[in-house]
Formats: structure tokens, C-alpha cells, sequence
């Protein structure tokens, strides 16, 4: 199981270190590359996945935004946390809504050749649950 506590602060620290070697601003674009590593680094599934679900993640909910500057929010980045909870199997989904479930069924279509059958299987049956299939 993953720590996402963990990968929460984590992304803290990161915006944190941000800020402060830059004038206390923050920049996505400066941050994402770091965070994409993060993100890859805290699932044990292949990084094609994690790569694909950070990138959706990133095109809905921070690319979109009206306050690109106060990016990633803390809404977003439980959103993101709930996304590395999913991939890995644990039960802490809630802040993901209908349309991420369909969309994370999409991409985990798209990459099941890659993937572990019993890490499939696991995915599988939550996207069923959810009604995303």
C-alpha cells in the first residue's frame, strides 16, 4: 500500500522549495517535471500508466484553471492523490468524480497490455464499481 499522506507532503515540499528559491512565487510548468517523477515514483505499477494518469490530471484540472498561479491547489492535489490511491489498490477514491472514472477506465484500457494481470484485475474491479464501465 502507498503512503499518499506521504506523497501529499511530498508535493508540499515541493512547492515549498519552489517559493522559496524563487521569490515566493510559485510556477506549475516550473514544478510539473517534478512532480510527474513524484507521482511515477509513489505506484508500483508501470510508469506508462503513471505517466498517463499525471497527464490527464494535469490537462483537466491545471491546465483549465482560472487561478493558474495558485497551482496545484490543495482540491487538486487530492484529486491526485485519490488517482495514485486508485492505481494502487487502496480505498481512499472519494474525491474523484465521474467523468475521472471514465477517463481513468479509458487510459487503463489503453495501457492493460502493459500491465500486471493481477494489478488489471484490481483496477478493473474498481472501475466496474464506479460504474465507469
Amino acid at each position: 500500500m502507498t503512503d499518499v499522506s506521504k506523497f501529499q507532503a511530498d508535493i508540499q515540499r515541493l512547492l515549498k522549495h519552489d517559493r522559496q528559491a524563487n521569490s515566493g512565487k510559485s510556477d506549475f510548468m516550473r514544478i510539473a517535471p517534478d512532480l510527474q517523477k513524484l507521482f511515477a515514483r509513489f505506484t508500483s505499477l508501470p510508469e506508462t500508466l503513471a505517466n498517463s494518469v499525471f497527464e490527464y490530471w494535469e490537462n483537466e484540472y491545471i491546465h483549465n484553471s482560472s487561478e493558474l498561479e495558485n497551482e496545484p491547489t490543495s482540491d487538486h492535489i487530492e484529486k491526485l492523490a485519490a488517482m495514485l490511491s486508485f492505481l494502487e489498490g487502496d480505498d481512499d477514491v472519494d474525491a474523484l468524480a465521474d467523468n475521472d472514472w471514465t477517463e481513468l477506465a479509458d487510459i487503463v484500457r489503453y495501457e492493460a497490455d502493459d500491465l500486471p494481470m493481477d494489478s488489471l484485475q484490481t483496477l478493473m474491479s474498481t472501475l466496474v464499481s464506479k460504474g465507469a464501465y
